[in-house]
């Protein structure tokens, strides 16, 4: 995940050390996820300048994600010092099942947490997330899915959520249960196949957007953001760190009027039509939509869940993966179509733009340049 900026951090669980179970018997091996397979030929009746766009990003998007090598490397270099003993993580999962670990699998593939894919003998497999950044993250990741539980919405159910030592340092172990299904970068899916998925992705998207939530900004473990209206969080995430957006900008060539041009941009479109502000999962992207046999099975990955406009949603979609993966037909299953119509359609261009300055922000911050000049490129296209 690539996050906004920082809120102030929250109160942490109290549990510590170990809890006895049956000594581990797993190993720990890395794990890398493939490369996402090109979608078939598309049948008749399909919009064809939708299909037009998903072939195209597909084919060859000369502003995409960094390469493959590169963004592998990116992470590698993040969590080469998230190494968990394996020890620890064994005794993690056996408070929470008797049955024998039989592996540890490391997944590689965020930027936040250290995660594992623990495959149990004759029980289902538990996914463990670490954070060494304390955890607020995981408080407010309990809280949605905890609301997603008892609503209904499709999403992972919450097994445990700890606080543990690890030699001096203190760690947030979060145990779930592992959905069923293959991301959607991973999987193989024809035209029509796809827009269910994504029509259902908006539905999904209707129902988390409907969970009552106070404040604005990033939440804390009670479902309540950090910051308390709407211009509060325009100012703290946007308009009030020109400054942070500039220098991310001028280390792959912007000049500082073309940010303070787009930042202007985003406030004068809040002026003119306020968005709503909803519960947003903000960091919504392929790699966290599972598909299972056609069908949209869940949506992981909830540590950036915020009070901000239900917008952005689409827009940081519509930024990363729009011509992969149309949002169109996200907004098709959405509903509550008015907010794709003017005066919100500047709103999601302009929160499109916010999205691409956070990305730029993100990189420039983690060091990784090939990251910054793929989301100055990005910018500069979708002018």
């Amino acid at each position: 995940s690539t996050p906004n900026p920082a809120a102030p951090p929250a109160a942490g669980f109290s549990h510590s050390g170990q809890s006895p179970g049956a000594p581990a018997r797993g190993r720990a091996t890395w794990h890398h996820n493939p490369p996402r397979q090109p979608p078939n030929s598309a049948p008749a009746r399909i919009d064809a300048n939708a299909v037009a766009s998903y072939r195209r990003g597909m084919a060859d998007d000369p502003a995409t994600q960094p390469a493959e090598l590169e963004r592998r490397q990116h992470l590698a270099a993040l969590h080469q010092a998230w190494v968990t003993p394996t020890s620890i993580i064994a005794a993690a999962v056996a408070e929470v099942t008797n049955a024998p670990v039989l592996e540890i699998r490391r997944v590689v593939a965020g930027e936040q947490n250290e995660v594992y894919d623990v495959t149990l003998e004759r029980a289902p497999s538990v996914i463990v997330r670490i954070s060494h950044r304390g955890s607020e993250g995981h408080e407010r990741e309990a809280w949605v899915l905890g609301q997603c539980a008892a609503r209904g919405i499709p999403a992972p159910r919450i097994l445990a959520l700890r606080q543990v030592e690890a030699g001096s340092e203190q760690l947030s172990m979060m145990l779930m249960e592992k959905l069923p299904g293959e991301r959607l970068c991973d999987v193989t899916l024809d035209v029509p196949e796809l827009r269910q998925v994504l029509g259902e992705l908006g539905a999904w998207l209707t129902d988390l957007h409907a969970i009552p939530v106070q404040g604005a900004g990033y939440l804390d473990g009670r479902g309540v953001g950090f910051l308390a209206t709407l211009d509060d969080w325009l100012t703290n995430s946007l308009t009030g760190k020109s400054r942070v957006f500039e220098e991310a900008g001028r280390s792959v060539g912007l000049e500082p009027a073309t940010v303070r041009g787009w930042l202007r941009e985003i406030a004068d479109s809040f002026e003119a039509a306020p968005p709503r502000v909803s519960l947003i999962h903000n960091d919504l992207l392929p790699n966290h939509i599972l598909v299972h046999e056609g069908h949209l099975s869940g949506v992981i990955d909830f540590g950036e869940v915020a009070a901000e406009p239900a917008l952005i949603d689409f827009a940081r979609w519509d930024f990363n993966e729009g011509e992969r993966f149309p949002v169109e037909w996200i907004q098709a299953g959405y509903g509550d179509h008015s907010l794709f119509e003017a005066p919100n359609d500047r709103t999601h261009r302009a929160l499109r733009l916010a999205s691409g300055l956070w990305l730029m922000q993100w990189y420039h911050q983690t060091n990784f340049l090939p990251g910054v000049e793929a989301a100055r490129d990005r910018l500069m296209r979708r002018l």
